[in-house]
């Protein structure tokens, strides 16, 4: 029983035939489920279950749906919902998350996991709880890889699926050495009925908002309207972790299972210059609506008070004209904010930053030390480079020897999150005082499951 009056139920070894496995899947049932047998509820499927509710990861993180959940419910922002746990099998990575597109050597298993998903556990689910099993009460949530998963299956199967959330959507591969970049899933059309959020944070490093803000813009130029059919939501600060996932999973359950609001208040982020040789760029307009749900707004009212410097598009985007400074100013209803922007004739769209990482000694001699990027050994306890970053990169990040193996502080708890902000050329060092994993009385070898 959680503090809210919730309570998480555990299904052992639930199998899945065609990936010839078996899983835990643990339920959330919202508070009252027990006091009304007759009453039904939504149920959210979310991917990746062993992070959805107290934390398996020895950095502490988890999504804390319980406590997402249980404030929603409990002050009526949002009807009660059962969430489906799901855990993942991490035998090949993530492998079941991706269909038939992947720049990683995995097998693609997402077909295999779809049918598991739809053909056996729904059913068993159904069976088994008080659920609206019809696609306009069933939700799909997932993170990452596991965001191109929901995308993907939700998509496709919009007889069982009526709402999918698809958080930083791993859509695009970037390689860190060259910067080429490859698509790792197909577009799909938004179905009549289906409702769908994406989003991204400001902070992901290589997940970069553009890739996920362009599948938005190809569903408005389809014809697919904002707000009746999809949201987007670029969160500016937001890093590519199971906290950060966390904290803004409401949205989509406020848009999901909530009351409908208004625009209350509003904030324009976007970059201080812009060249008129150089790369895109684009405005991004936050709203916050009165029913605690927030969004980027794609067909958004723009007043520049120097036409002849720049204009901007309903969608953000900024044309330069010319040299020089203007105001911008976004509108929504009642909600208003504005911003500076400073016109040059040249913008190089890349940046370099000169990277230090000093380890301690306990590190092993052929670790592999990775920013999220990997970063080479200089000599022993010494990591660095040189790295080429678009300008405007932004990532906050764990400096990590792997998957699992995380940087811990002096006293061998989580590390805060460290920051690369990369605007213009720029030199930084970070010193790592200890790894969670080799903390004294650590278990050795053992992974961590993750995407």
């Amino acid at each position: 029983m959680t503090d809210g009056g919730s309570r998480i139920v555990s299904i052992p070894d639930v199998r899945a035939t065609r990936l010839n496995n078996a899983r835990e899947i643990r339920v959330y049932l919202p508070p009252g489920y027990d006091r009304d047998p007759s009453k039904r509820y939504p149920a959210v499927y979310m991917h990746v279950g062993q992070h959805a509710f107290e934390s398996r990861k020895r950095s502490g993180e988890s999504w804390n749906m319980h406590k997402v959940l249980d404030p929603l419910i409990g002050e009526e922002r949002i009807e009660g919902v059962l969430l489906v746990a799901v855990d993942h099998v991490a035998e090949e990575g993530a492998s079941e998350f991706f269909h038939d597109s992947c720049v990683h050597p995995i097998r693609c298993l997402g077909e295999a996991y779809e049918h598991f998903l739809i053909h056996e556990l729904k059913p068993l689910i159904d069976r088994t709880f008080r659920t609206k099993p019809e696609p306009e009460h069933t939700a799909l949530i997932g993170a990452s890889a596991a965001g191109i998963s929901a995308y993907t299956i939700g998509l496709r199967n919009p007889g069982i699926f009526g709402k999918i959330a698809a958080l930083s959507p791993y859509f695009v591969h970037v390689d860190p050495l060259t910067l080429e970049e490859k698509r790792q899933y197909r577009p799909y059309p938004i179905a009549p009925g289906q409702q769908v959020w994406i989003d991204i944070g400001g902070a992901e490093g290589f997940f970069m908002p553009r890739h996920v803000r362009q599948v938005a813009v190809e569903w408005l130029e389809a014809g697919i309207g904002q707000g009746e059919r999809f949201h987007f939501y670029h969160e500016p600060e937001a890093a590519h972790s199971e906290t950060d996932w966390g904290g803004r999973a409401h949205l989509p359950l406020i848009r999901f299972f909530g009351k409908k609001g208004e625009p209350v208040r509003a904030a324009l982020y976007g970059p201080d210059t812009v060249g008129i040789e150089g790369a895109a760029e684009c405005l991004n307009a936050v709203v916050e609506l009165s029913n605690g749900l927030a969004f980027s707004d794609l067909r958004g009212t723009y007043e520049v008070d120097r036409p002849d410097v720049l204009e901007v598009k309903p969608d953000g985007t900024i044309v330069p004209k010319a040299p020089g400074a203007a105001t911008i100013r976004y509108r929504n209803g009642k909600a208003e904010a504005w911003r500076e922007c400073r016109v040059v004739e040249r913008l190089d769209p890349y940046v370099h930053a000169d990277i230090e990482i000093e380890v301690p000694e306990s590190t092993p001699p052929d670790s592999r030390i990775y920013a999220t990027f990997e970063v080479p050994k200089i000599r022993d306890a010494l990591y660095g480079g040189r790295v080429r970053l678009p300008r405007g990169f932004n990532l906050r990040f764990m400096i990590t020897r792997g998957y699992g193996r995380d940087e811990a502080d002096a006293g061998f708890r989580p590390a805060p999150l460290r920051r690369l902000s990369a605007f213009s050329d720029c030199k930084v060092r970070f010193k790592v005082d200890n790894w969670m994993d080799l903390m004294p009385g650590a278990e050795r070898g053992k992974g961590e499951a993750g995407w």
